[in-house]
């Protein structure tokens, strides 16, 4: 028996020198890796054959279909690769048998100690190989700059197949392109932290080197992530203060953040420029799922603001963005950040909160947009100087606005047009009774809000009663939240009904 080897594939053993000599009657589609060479000379030697290895049979019990057909049997239910026998004649039905095995069938016109010694020798030589191209990646992986140069370089490696760093089942960095048929290889970054991993998509008989490159690669990978992550706790020291000012405690998304202690003197912004405090928060501020997410808020974060620090806080993170774009332009980020890039990115569920002012009410400012935060849904983004309808949602839910206006304005929820009438007299409460006013924010002219006015009066939503006037508010605005054209119940009406209402 030959010294069990790392692992080299099939294919490339059987096109080196050593495979000259060797006849295929059946190779699988798919290539395997081989770790060692057998020679099996009697029976009591099949107990010694492993998993990923050749078997050869010497020619004493080679003899014979039968035996052939016994070893490819026994070469099955241990795992091995191949069968190799002398050379000779094998009929249709041990050539199915091998087939339907999944184990390769050759023969060998050399004899069985030589096909041996030189099949041996190649293994040898190309796990050498593999070696060396290993020690080489592993070389080029560890002058990478960051954890993407690092993903490029393993996937150049792999002819261009798929690597991605995943954090919690979501992609955080990624290069390549998985080939068709892709077999998928894992490994996980840190031991410690087993949502962190390693995948490689690689064409089928790449998987056995592809797993040993992650395994050189994941300690730099993790390095670099980790470099990252203190570099962004280094940058957002001088925030901190800010959140225990605010009554928002500190929680670095690392244990090792000892480098990044001290404050800086230019940690605040311009006295008297405008900023936005921005506050990115997990549901019920749960630290450890913010722990989970930390590398790719971090990543999606310095993508979409790349000179602008953010800091950990408990339950979530915040940060203070000078205003010199936009607002519009601001939401455009934050949305990309929470969408991510790429058609398979995962979006991320988290609440956003938006307060804006000065420099020097920065503890005022956080504190705002911490409430702003807690308002707003998973990946929603709420302003604190917009905060009526999500304010409005926290004192009546939707669910509740339902039920209520069902007993209280059944009609106004069976009439077709329910959801434009609610608005027009949402427009008009809101321009404090002015009809033109009202008019101008829908977009539509007077006489048409008019008519629906008439037609939420016909409904039973009285404007002529000022106790009612506040509890309608709630109750509509409350209703048409969030597309009310697609929740509200209501019963057909002709066309020619609805377009009298006008």
């Amino acid at each position: 028996m030959i010294a069990p080897r790392r692992g080299v594939n099939l294919t490339d053993l059987l096109a080196s020198q050593s495979g000259d000599e060797l006849t295929p009657h059946h190779l699988p589609a798919h290539p395997q890796a081989v770790r060692e060479v057998i020679i099996i000379t009697n029976v009591d030697d099949v107990l010694g054959v492993g998993p990923d290895s050749i078997v050869l049979l010497g020619e004493e019990l080679a003899l014979g279909g039968w035996v052939v057909s016994v070893a490819l049997r026994y070469a099955w239910e241990r795992h091995a690769v191949a069968v190799i026998v002398s050379e000779q004649v094998f009929s249709d039905s041990i050539i199915e048998l091998a087939r339907r095995f999944g184990v390769a069938l050759l023969t060998t016109n050399s004899t069985i100690d030589r096909a041996a010694v030189s099949l041996a020798r190649e293994l040898g030589a190309l796990e050498a190989g593999v070696l060396s191209r290993l020690d080489a990646l592993q070389s080029r992986v560890a002058r990478s700059t960051s954890p993407q140069r690092a993903l490029d370089a393993l996937a150049l490696e792999f002819g261009g197949a798929g690597v991605q760093l995943v954090v919690g089942g979501i992609e955080l960095f990624g290069a390549g392109q998985a080939p068709a048929d892709a077999i998928e290889v894992r490994r996980v970054l840190d031991a410690r932290a087993s949502e962190c991993e390693l995948h490689a998509l690689v064409a089928r008989g790449q998987q056995e080197f592809a797993d040993q490159a992650l395994a050189r690669a994941a300690a730099t990978i993790d390095s670099l992530l980790m470099a990252q992550e203190l570099a962004d706790i280094d940058a957002a020291a001088p925030l901190l203060s800010f959140a225990e000012l605010a009554g928002t405690p500190a929680a670095p998304s690392l244990d090792r953040e000892a480098a990044a202690s001290s404050p800086r003197a230019n940690a605040r912004t311009r006295h008297g420029a405008p900023l936005t405090v921005v506050v990115l928060r997990v549901e019920h501020d749960d630290d450890l799922a913010a722990a989970r997410l930390a590398p790719v808020v971090s990543q999606r974060w310095r993508t979409a603001f790349p000179k602008l620090p953010l800091a950990r806080a408990s339950g979530g993170w915040f940060a203070f963005v000078p205003q010199e774009q936009a607002e519009s332009e601001l939401r455009r980020s934050l949305e990309g950040l929470l969408s991510g890039v790429g058609g398979g990115a995962r979006r991320l569920e988290l609440a956003v909160g938006l307060a804006s002012g000065s420099a020097g009410e920065e503890s005022a400012l956080l504190r705002r947009a911490h409430l702003a935060s807690r308002l707003a849904r998973r990946s929603e983004i709420v302003d604190v100087e917009n905060i009526g309808v999500p304010l409005l949602r926290r004192l009546l839910p939707r669910e509740d606005a339902l039920a209520l206006a069902e007993v209280s304005y059944p009609d106004l929820l069976a009439d077709p047009q329910a959801d434009e009438v609610m608005r027009a007299v949402l427009a008009y409460l809101d321009a404090a009774g002015s009809g033109t006013a009202a008019a101008v924010r829908l977009g539509v002219h007077r006489n048409t809000l008019q008519g629906r006015l008439r037609r939420a009066a016909e409904l039973g939503v009285s404007l002529d009663r000022p106790e009612l006037i506040l509890p309608v508010h709630l109750l509509l605005t409350s209703l048409v939240a969030e597309s009310p054209q697609q929740l509200l119940p209501h019963t057909d009406r002709t066309n020619e009904e609805s377009e009298s209402h006008e």
